[in-house]
């Protein structure tokens, strides 16, 4: 049998990990797949072996977060950060990076954000060894993710403007668009800025209508209404609410009761 070169199983790997950033579920189980018969026939590359492995971790992350399960049933992320990391092991530059990287995101996941940011800030050190664009937005939207979620309004826009930026170059990236726009407009109604966070929302949801998302149409109708409420515009909200619980119907999205909520909390 002919022993597959280490470098051609590095670029199936980095087309899956390109997958798992688009949320493109079939075609990174289909490239998941193609990896782990290309690795049985290659040639030794530990280092190779260990990006594989974040990877993994990664698609975990990425399936737990698009298809939630039993607590008792999900993955034990780090215990298994903590094999795939190993003993001792020296790691180059871009190694370090994912490994910081998948650390930050899992440290996020469990809602510990201080350790998140030390985590990610520590990969910041290491991105100039990242040189795709894309890879790059993605760090910058997950630092504005955990820094939105710490309140730290202007360091959050800092980040999620960088990303956009790249992301609005490449078309197959709108539900980072819609991710990004979602981040800005939240930011700003934590400055109580509503009508700032309007056009964003707007937007975000002109895209996911674009794509037809309808889970994400559903989540876009749904802030839209919340922010026309926070500027005291009900009846622009209820147009808005009702629109988003015919869509979270068909769809069967969660936000449903979030949604009909807000309707019961408007008509009280």
């Amino acid at each position: 049998m002919e022993v597959i070169p280490s470098a051609n199983v590095g670029i199936k790997i980095n087309e899956w990990h390109m997958y798992i950033n688009r949320f493109d579920v079939e075609n990174a189980e289909r490239l998941k797949v193609e990896v782990e018969q290309m690795i049985e026939g290659m040639e030794e590359d530990q280092n190779l072996l260990l990006y594989y492995q974040l990877i993994v971790f990664r698609h975990r992350m990425m399936i737990d977060y698009l298809f939630p399960v039993d607590s008792t049933k999900k993955l034990d992320k780090a215990e298994y950060l903590r094999k795939i990391e190993g003993k001792g092991r020296k790691l180059s530059g871009m190694l370090e990076y994912y490994t910081y990287f998948f650390k930050g995101m899992h440290d996020f996941s469990l809602g510990k954000f201080i350790r998140a940011i030390e985590s990610y800030k520590k990969a910041e050190k290491k991105l100039v060894r990242v040189l795709d664009a894309i890879e790059k937005a993605e760090f910058y939207y997950k630092m504005a993710e955990v820094f939105y979620h710490m309140k730290q309004t202007h360091v959050s826009m800092f980040y999620v403007e960088q990303a956009y930026e790249i992301y609005k170059k490449h078309d197959t990236y709108k539900i980072r668009m819609i991710h990004c726009l979602t981040v800005v407009a939240g930011n700003y109604i934590d400055l109580e800025a509503h009508g700032q966070a309007l056009p964003h929302l707007q937007k975000a949801l002109e895209i996911a209508e674009d794509i037809s998302n309808t889970q994400l149409m559903t989540k876009a109708l749904l802030n839209v209404g919340c922010c026309y409420n926070g500027m005291d515009k009900t009846t622009m909200a209820i147009g808005y609410f009702r629109k988003a619980a015919e869509v979270a119907e068909k769809a069967k999205a969660k936000e449903l009761t979030q949604i009909y909520y807000e309707l019961a909390l408007i008509h009280f």
